[in-house]
């Protein structure tokens, strides 16, 4: 998928209200882009996160201060398959505002853990595809429901935002039970895109490198970007027909040429 893939039905319109749902309500990557969201438009934000998760009332605190008109928490361990379905539907559908429409639904939950350990140590690595495929799929197929009945309810056709990694483009040896885990979820939203533009819900797909947060504090790379920064390249693609977005925007040639090179000459990149 090229950095130039637009949905063949053009761009939907930014429904006019509604809410904004955040599965990984404490993803900076995904708090990042709800706040840049709320500047714009300010509404109600739900926040569906592991409850005992010691960063859930700073997550509150900052979707507050964004602009936030008020926030709730559904408590959801997405390792739990089988809580899915209740979760996605109490999170979609706000007791206190049952007419309020969904918005937007970022999905952005995911684990990076030990790259080495990863495919040495069997439980890491299913543990590590439940989270970044399995469960990232599920929840996606669930939200997209959700949305082409309120679609098909009179309601507007809201988007889904999936945080993605460029990781998912061309496997690397360097990380590559991460990357592949990333490439499953990435081409499923990809093609839940492509099912659902005729219903005219959008979903963009956001690659980003390296990002500072949480997840990576005591890694470095080149290329790091900060949260803020992807968060803006989101607002500005959701102004556009596109897709995909790559942050920073260097890698959509970087990829474009890295995705075509022969097998070995990949395999020597030290990166």
């Amino acid at each position: 998928m090229s950095g130039q893939a637009r949905h063949a039905t053009g761009p939907e319109p930014t429904p006019a209200d509604g809410s904004l749902v955040l599965f990984g309500g404490t993803s900076d990557i995904g708090l990042a882009i709800a706040e840049a969201l709320l500047g714009d438009r300010p509404g109600p934000v739900t926040l569906v996160a592991r409850p005992q998760s010691p960063r859930l009332a700073r997550a509150r605190a900052r979707m507050v201060a964004a602009g936030a008109t008020g926030v709730r928490v559904v408590g959801l361990d997405v390792r739990d398959l089988d809580a899915h379905a209740d979760a996605v539907d109490h999170a979609m559908h706000d007791p206190r505002a049952p007419q309020e429409p969904v918005r937007t639904v970022i999905i952005a939950f995911g684990v990076l853990g030990d790259p080495e350990a990863a495919w040495q140590d069997p439980r890491r690595t299913r543990a590590m595809f439940t989270v970044n495929t399995t469960a990232a799929a599920s929840i996606g197929a669930l939200v997209a429901e959700a949305l082409r009945a309120q679609r098909r309810g009179g309601g507007p056709a809201g988007r889904i935002i999936a945080v993605s990694s460029v990781a998912a483009e061309r496997v690397r040896r360097s990380n590559f039970v991460y990357g592949a885990s990333k490439a499953g979820m990435d081409g499923f939203f990809i093609g839940l895109g492509q099912a659902l533009a005729p219903e005219h819900i959008r979903v963009l797909v956001v690659r980003p490198g390296f990002v500072r947060s949480a997840m990576t504090v005591g890694r470095r790379a080149g290329l790091a970007v900060d949260p803020d920064r992807v968060a803006g390249a989101v607002v500005r693609a959701l102004d556009t027909d596109r897709a995909v977005v790559r942050v920073p925007r260097i890698f959509t040639p970087l990829m474009a040429i890295y995705r075509n090179l022969p097998d070995r000459i990949a395999r020597r990149l030290a990166f």
